[in-house]
């Protein structure tokens, strides 16, 4: 399967995912970003390819256009995702940055959703052939960096505090 195939069956399935998974309290909402996807995929099936590694730009303006919906409003739908939809193309994968939390704790919730992170693209998930498999491992990766990004709030807020302003980060190794 090509790398454009391979990205349009992953916005497809993205598109899916996000009817089911995103929140807004005006339905529509969800239906346009869910159709920008849809149109990235249609538009890299169906759109010259002008440069190998690049996203043909009708392609390019439909990614835009979620990413930009996605920014705008609180779909619950980390802008983020996209990234692993377009990934095959780009050879980018989003990241899942360390937080570096003073708080033991913290750093322990920190380490363990950026490895389940990884664990889904090193098993191969998002290139299976089944679909559910897919939305599965896209499903998990709204998950987990909605709850990376809730945690860096937290985390934020708990450098901060006196008692811990200056400290070094948690280290956890052994």
């Amino acid at each position: 399967m090509s790398v454009y195939l391979a990205s349009a069956r992953r916005l497809m399935a993205l598109a899916a995912v996000v009817r089911g998974r995103a929140y807004h309290p005006q339905r529509y909402m969800i239906e346009t970003l869910a159709g920008a996807i849809e149109d990235a995929a249609i538009a890299l099936q169906t759109s010259p390819v002008d440069e190998p590694g690049q996203i043909p730009q009708p392609a390019a303006d439909a990614v835009r256009e979620a990413t930009d919906l996605l920014a705008q409003h609180d779909f619950m739908i980390p802008a983020a995702v996209l990234g692993y939809a377009t990934a095959p193309i780009t050879g980018v994968l989003p990241t899942m940055e360390p937080l570096n939390a003073v708080s033991v704790q913290l750093a322990r919730q920190d380490i363990d959703l950026r490895a389940r992170r990884l664990a889904i693209i090193e098993h191969g998930h998002l290139n299976s052939r089944d679909d559910e498999v897919l939305n599965a491992a896209l499903t998990g990766l709204i998950a987990l960096h909605r709850k990376h990004e809730r945690l860096a709030a937290a985390v934020t807020v708990d450098n901060e505090r006196p008692c811990n302003r200056g400290k070094a980060p948690a280290y956890l190794g052994h």
